[in-house]
């Protein structure tokens, strides 16, 4: 029952992380909206030309690149049915093997801890635990399990993909929505006539400092067109919104790494 608990807290505390990430306070938006609109320089007939496709939802994600987790969450997880649930968790029978993997944007790296049944080793935890902020962790978990619909048993696997973020993260002071339709439409010009089934999902990493500026803009995976990525550098480096920084559980201010996803929608 105890676990039950703790790990319904844990869910609770990460969704209220993502709600309050992903609703950043809009209301200084107009500002930089009006200003973004009124320096466009982009005639009529270029934005007919503009594929509706690609400009609709071309910007479809800011935040960190995989599920956030903060260390505290981290601190209520034991077990791997923790994470899971309990529901899932019953038609587990054995495990194979539990490894915690540390990546490198979206690749598996060397720096991992493994063992043989559901529960988090004093290495994996530890492993955990030391990894700073902004640290991408793959949990790869392989067992035999019941069937949801047939109860016969199967190899399977889980890969649950975290993301470590402080207990406050980064914001954007004019709003999500503001950064999302300032990028939309100060990249107008350099995605007309672009195909909407050429354009590739793409990431633009860019951490937000302790100091509240922007350092280390890249573009961790291509749109398939160099104009866009470059452009897209750009936008965020020159950006003139301020930014309010992340926050550990001390209440200290700490770097923060996010994404950008841009282009079509992909993982």
């Amino acid at each position: 029952m105890k676990k039950s608990i703790m790990f319904f807290a844990v869910l609770i505390t990460l969704s209220i992380t993502v709600f309050s990430f992903m609703n950043w306070n809009d209301s200084e938006a107009d500002q930089l909206a009006t200003l973004v609109i009124e320096d466009s320089t982009i005639d009529t007939q270029s934005k007919e030309k503009i594929n509706k496709k690609i400009d609709a939802g071309f910007i479809y994600g800011v935040g960190p690149r995989f599920r956030p987790i903060t260390k505290r969450d981290l601190d209520n997880i034991n077990f791997f049915s923790d994470y899971i649930g309990e529901e899932h968790s019953q038609r587990i029978v054995s495990y194979k093997s539990l490894s915690v993997i540390i990546l490198d944007g979206d690749k598996k790296t060397d720096v991992r801890e493994t063992s043989k049944n559901g529960f988090f080793t004093t290495s994996q935890i530890k492993l955990l635990q030391s990894s700073p902020y902004s640290t991408n962790i793959l949990i790869w978990a392989e067992y035999q399990g019941k069937n949801k619909i047939t109860g016969e048993l199967e190899d399977t696997h889980w890969t649950p993909y975290l993301t470590i973020v402080p207990e406050k993260q980064a914001m954007f002071l004019s709003g999500k929505k503001t950064l999302i339709r300032y990028l939309n439409e100060k990249s107008k010009e350099v995605r007309i006539n672009v195909q909407a089934d050429k354009i590739k999902p793409a990431k633009l990493f860019f951490t937000v400092t302790k100091n509240g500026t922007i350092e280390n803009v890249k573009i961790d995976r291509t749109s398939g067109y160099p104009l866009i990525d470059k452009t897209m550098i750009e936008l965020i480096t020159n950006l003139s919104g301020k930014w309010e920084s992340a926050k550990n559980f001390k209440g200290e201010k700490v770097d923060q790494e996010l994404v950008i996803s841009f282009g079509t929608i992909g993982c």
